[in-house]
């Protein structure tokens, strides 16, 4: 029988340490934080965003008002009779709505709810945007905090802002870690769902629902747009073929919103920008996060006008198409989403608790999730490929700065007395 050495701890000091609480303790976090109104900025001036709401009110109404007295012109009347919505050409389906696709409409619902919350959370850590790679107060051109104090030193932890838990998770200040994992865990799924879905839409006839076959769609989508805007809906063939303005909007959101989505998230990374080259410095990190938060806002408005049509104009028959795959005048359609929207609303209130109260838990999820492409990049070259060049004029400090008055001398002095100490096992003791 061989000797065998007996097997040595990792860490001698592993045995003396306790385990971390799982939990994260609401008292010992950082004080709640509220944020500003978001502002856009223009040039020099801050536009607050709550004057769009008026705007696009009276937008609107103008624009219902133009449309209406424009259908009562014949050489609209003419185009509307050319260009009824949907190309002649147009092919129409007669699959239907498959399985496959309601349950992938379903699921992308589903994680969109989480991946859109915790973006949310992610944002409100740093809650600025700029198109330069630096992060230099003053150059950002959308926010929700207030300008940077000039009289004191802000630090990155500082900035954060507090979210409601209905709304980021787990909407706890300076959280991002957290909402990190859960981004980064229900992003893969929804990727995985995103391939599954356009492997089965190019294997069938879908493909043809949302990929246009003629550049008649243009002038068809005009067309439908200012039937909507007049108040006089199109007629409804969504069961065989969609109009052109839902074809065109279902396009851009599959097949560049999405996969600008991907790109923009990857590219946020210092390890994928530092490894492309030209394309991390021309889409570098600031200019990925603004592009990044468009194209949610792409999505919110998608879903916002989605929805909104679906129940205006026949909610139970729309919900039976898109939920129970008939067409009919049934109530199967109402039976699947009334619980659908149910388990959605379990999991959206269930998420911030469960996130607080099993933190660690959410963390080694991610982790797991995260495994094979954090393993990938730690292959890769670590070295920078910035110049002296590109250091930023300001630096962001993290954490919390000292609270003392020796220190609030040095900062009045500008650091000019400062002094550290180098010695013990060093050459030449400083």
């Amino acid at each position: 029988m061989a000797w065998r050495q007996p097997s040595m701890p990792h860490d001698p000091l592993a045995k003396s340490l306790s385990a971390a609480d799982d939990r994260v303790r609401l008292n010992e976090w950082l004080p709640p934080q509220g944020g500003v109104v978001p502002g856009i900025r223009i040039g020099r001036h801050w536009i607050s965003v709550l004057w769009s709401l008026p705007l696009i009110f009276v937008l609107l109404v103008i624009g219902i008002a133009v449309a209406q007295g424009l259908r009562e012109l014949p050489v609209v009347q003419e185009f509307l009779a050319r260009y009824p919505g949907v190309p002649a050409s147009a092919p129409e389906i007669t699959s239907g709505f498959p399985a496959w696709l309601r349950l992938a409409h379903f699921f992308n619902l589903f994680l969109m709810t989480f991946i859109v919350r915790a973006g949310v959370q992610i944002l409100a850590d740093h809650p600025r945007l700029y198109w330069k790679r630096d992060c230099t107060p003053g150059t950002e051109w959308f926010r929700f905090q207030k300008a940077v104090p000039a009289d004191r030193i802000w630090t990155a932890k500082d900035d954060a802002v507090t979210l409601p838990g209905w709304l980021g998770i787990p909407g706890i200040r300076h959280s991002i870690g957290l909402a990190r994992w859960w981004h980064f865990s229900t992003t893969l799924f929804w990727m995985v769902n995103g391939v599954v879905f356009y492997v089965l839409l190019f294997a069938t006839d879908q493909w043809l629902r949302l990929v246009p076959t003629t550049w008649e769609v243009f002038p068809n989508a005009v067309s439908t747009a200012l039937q909507y805007l007049s108040l006089a809906f199109p007629a409804e063939e969504s069961w065989t073929r969609y109009n052109s303005l839902q074809q065109l909007a279902y396009f851009v959101t599959a097949f560049v919103a999405a996969p600008a989505s991907i790109v923009t998230g990857f590219m946020q990374s210092p390890a994928i920008s530092n490894r492309s080259g030209w394309l991390g410095r021309v889409l570098n990190r600031q200019r990925a996060r603004s592009i990044h938060f468009l194209a949610l806002w792409w999505f919110l408005l998608f879903i916002f006008a989605h929805v909104t049509l679906v129940f205006i104009t026949g909610a139970r028959a729309n919900l039976n198409i898109m939920f129970a795959g008939v067409h009919d005048a049934s109530w199967s359609g109402v039976a699947i989403f009334v619980p659908a929207m149910l388990l959605v609303a379990a999991a959206w209130w269930a998420a911030t608790p469960f996130t607080l109260r099993r933190a660690r838990l959410v963390q080694k999820i991610g982790e797991l999730l995260s495994w094979p492409f954090n393993s990938l990049t730690e292959w890769w070259d670590p070295r920078s490929q910035l110049g002296e060049k590109d250091i930023s004029p300001h630096m962001w400090p993290n954490g919390t700065m000292p609270k003392s008055a020796e220190f609030e001398a040095l900062v009045k002095g500008g650091f000019a007395d400062y002094r550290l100490r180098i010695d013990g096992l060093v050459e030449k003791p400083a």
